[in-house]
């Protein structure tokens, strides 16, 4: 029997992959992975020890889709982080809208350029 070993990557569809990836170095300082000719515009970035987000620019199935106004009721992805404070003034400075979880957890909710819903959460080892 085989078994999960982790996550690999985590795939997010956007209309401006250029835009995405400055928005997403801007916050998270990732640098880019080197990625194949797929046929269309996107990015991998590197969240280390093998794991990546994939930026992909392509039609959004979802487009017309009624989102909840909290992240953390809707798809998203999480990160950890070590201080959950420097992310709150990253977006701060960036004027970019974000919630506090709503558990009291030391994390916060924010979305991309494309309405993607993604955590920042402050991991205590």
């Amino acid at each position: 029997m085989s078994k999960v070993l982790g996550l690999d990557h985590i795939s997010i569809i956007v209309r401006d992959a250029d835009a995405s990836l400055r928005f997403y170095q801007n916050l998270l300082g990732l640098e880019c992975l080197p990625r194949p000719d797929l046929g269309f515009p996107g990015y991998w970035l590197d969240l280390q020890a093998g794991q990546t987000i994939h930026i992909m620019q392509l039609d959004n199935p979802n487009a017309d889709t009624l989102r909840p106004g909290h992240g953390g009721r809707d798809y998203h992805f999480a990160l950890r982080v070590e201080s959950i404070d420097f992310f709150i003034n990253i977006l701060s400075e960036m004027k970019h809208d974000f919630s506090l979880s709503k558990s009291g957890r030391k994390a916060l909710f924010a979305r991309d350029l494309d309405n993607n819903a993604f955590e920042l959460f402050e991991y205590q080892s």
